[in-house]
């Protein structure tokens, strides 16, 4: 069985930028080929060329929930959060598209950032047969480097390029960020130019398999600061969340960064 998975929270909640929904059904690229996923009668419905065990893979089963939500549930909001919010899970993502597609992501909302992720697919990435198009490779990129001015990135254009040239040539190698500590990976990715602390909170979270990162954002700053009273610096608010709500801070911080959207709303 596919695990307790929310569609609409794990797929809409901002952690993904390449899952769009079409009536019942959400519409993404997952290892180079298109899928389709609905809930149906309490159950996961597949169009696609993806096997179950790659999409227990991809939803993170092993991933207790249920222990992971009573750990980080500590006080009366998070208690609150994690029974409204029942389903929602981190997605295991592709090193390499997650790392990208947050490079791109700074100083930008997220229909800025699909728009971009997006163009750069659509600018790099194999045409898929169902009319969509792959992420790209690294190769891709470098092959077709005089053509990333026609993407729309603005400053991040040359950061993408010199990004995909790293990981080409083996400067940044995921498996080993996966096997570092969460201190040393951040501490490593921030040596590459456009990654900061945010974003390299981000990688390290959503594909790294760090699950105490605490990606802090003007959401997280606003919901830690009325929620807890905790305000400062990044690291301040990192590491305050990730003192209170311990090894799953990365899920405490989802779900505050859902709640917080949907106040905004």
């Amino acid at each position: 069985m596919l695990p307790m998975v929310d569609l609409d929270l794990t797929l809409g909640c901002g952690q993904v930028f390449r899952w769009f929904k079409e009536g019942e059904w959400w519409s993404g690229v997952v290892d180079g080929k298109e899928v389709h996923l609905r809930t149906h009668d309490r159950r996961i419905d597949v169009r696609g060329e993806i096997s179950k065990d790659r999409l227990r893979d991809y939803f993170r089963s092993g991933d207790d929930l249920d222990l992971i939500y009573a750990e980080i549930a500590r006080d009366d909001l998070m208690r609150d959060l994690a029974s409204r919010f029942k389903g929602l899970r981190l997605i295991r993502q592709d090193p390499w598209e997650c790392s990208l597609s947050y490079l791109l992501a700074t100083n930008a909302n997220f229909p800025r950032i699909q728009k971009m992720v997006d163009a750069v697919c659509r600018t790099f990435g194999p045409l898929l047969p169902g009319g969509r198009h792959d992420f790209p490779s690294p190769s891709n990129i470098l092959d077709g480097e005089e053509k990333a001015l026609k993407c729309g990135l603005g400053y991040r254009c040359g950061r993408m390029v010199e990004f995909a040239r790293n990981v080409e040539e083996g400067r940044l190698d995921f498996e080993a960020l996966m096997e570092m500590s969460y201190a040393e990976c951040i501490s490593y990715l921030k040596g590459f130019e456009g990654i900061g602390d945010k974003v390299a909170d981000c990688i390290a979270l959503f594909c790294l398999d760090h699950l105490e990162a605490f990606p802090v954002d003007v959401r997280i700053r606003r919901v830690m600061d009325r929620a807890y009273g905790i305000k400062g610096s990044y690291k301040v608010v990192r590491e305050c969340g990730q003192r209170y709500f311990g090894r799953y801070a990365g899920y405490a911080q989802e779900l505050l960064y859902h709640w917080d959207g949907l106040k905004s709303t």
